[in-house]
């Protein structure tokens, strides 16, 4: 019986210590697991050639050291107050549970190439719509 309830109390000692003691550690922790950071590098490095478009006189040098100079971190921070307003404490612990599954870790792995292929269909969808506006406005005598 003593073997059974020790079990018991490493089984739950254990299952408690991936968890932080305070909200925003949890937070953290699942921004951590998710690849936040590295999320927002893509992010910037899929809007990268519409930037350079738009400025085409700006070096690539530039934009190599601009993009090594992005803080991370700070994105980070600037997303904890997000998560804190959106989902309970319960939640964020739930989410790190998903994350650390099998289908969790799954996701986490396509997830680059699922928001580049999201990010250039996306694209063409604006650029089309771009189309239609320029042409319901032509037609409705706008231009």
């Amino acid at each position: 019986m003593k073997k059974i309830i020790i079990l018991l109390i490493v089984i739950i000692g254990v299952t408690n210590i991936s968890y932080g003691q305070t909200k925003e550690q949890d937070i953290v922790r699942l921004l951590n697991i998710t690849n936040a950071k590295e999320q927002a590098a893509q992010m910037f490095d899929l809007m990268l050639p519409n930037l350079m478009s738009m400025v085409p006189q700006v070096p690539n040098a530039f934009w190599t050291a601009f993009r090594a100079s992005l803080d991370l971190d700070a994105f980070v921070r600037l997303m904890i107050p997000i998560y804190d307003k959106h989902f309970t404490q319960n939640d964020i612990r739930e989410l790190i549970r998903f994350y650390e599954s099998p289908i969790g870790r799954k996701f986490l792995e396509v997830t680059p190439a699922f928001t580049r292929d999201s990010y250039l269909v996306g694209e063409q969808w604006g650029q089309q719509m771009a189309i239609d506006i320029v042409e319901e406005l032509t037609k409705q005598g706008y231009f």
